[in-house]
């Protein structure tokens, strides 16, 4: 896989778990929130989580092809660490991280990596735990600011690492103020593509089958 498209996956991997950041001037009705009291009030409301899964539907907007290319699939994490990212419609793709492994599933092969052992892959191992402990908010890899407009809490995140500057200009993440569950993430990536993935018909602390992080 190519490491522009791993860090891709890196980021959607990362927002996409955060508990199941949009171009221009800010809204008016959005008031400015702390970002520290953001990550302790999720901290609170998501003591309690055992698992989350749901269904995701993507569309990338592909500008010099004037286009939309639409995927669907399914996310599921658990309080192990342990995550199963898989797209299913029109293409197969699993992503399965376990036990300190990261295993990569498509087109009929499966490539198995060591995170430790690799730095790329350690830094997406990172990526997901902080973004479920919240420490992502605070983390210096990103430049955070937070706002709440009706139900949601609108996020917007500026990567300050160079070589996930060179995929990605901002993430934006919709969160619901009740449960903390992302509702959208957009990634907006050089030029004028951006990336849309909406999070549905989310399940939490529901019991998972005993295969759910393998990739057989």
């Amino acid at each position: 896989m190519k490491k522009r498209s791993i860090y891709r996956n890196l980021v959607m991997i990362g927002t996409g778990i955060l508990m199941l950041l949009s171009t221009g001037a800010y809204a008016q009705n959005r008031a400015p929130i702390a970002v520290e009291e953001l990550k302790s009030e999720m901290l609170s409301k998501t003591a309690d989580l055992v698992s989350v899964s749901c269904d995701f539907e993507q569309n990338k907007h592909l500008e010099y092809l004037d286009a939309v290319v639409s995927s669907t699939g399914k996310l599921v994490f658990d309080k192990n660490n342990r995550l199963r990212w898989e797209y299913k419609e029109p293409f197969e793709y699993l992503i399965v991280i376990n036990n300190g492994t990261f295993t990569i599933k498509t087109d009929g092969r499966t490539n198995e990596y060591d995170i430790e052992s690799n730095q790329l892959f350690s830094q997406i191992s990172e990526l997901i735990i902080s973004s479920v402990n919240g420490t992502i908010f605070t983390d210096p890899a990103f430049g955070v600011k937070a706002f709440k407009e009706a139900n949601e809490y609108i996020v917007f995140m500026e990567p300050a690492v160079e070589e996930m500057r060179e995929v990605l200009r901002k993430i934006e993440m919709h969160i619901n103020v009740n449960d903390f569950s992302v509702n959208k993430v957009i990634m907006f990536e050089q030029e004028d593509n951006f990336t849309e993935i909406k999070f549905i018909n989310k399940v939490f602390n529901a019991t998972l089958p005993g295969n759910t992080f393998s990739c057989d």
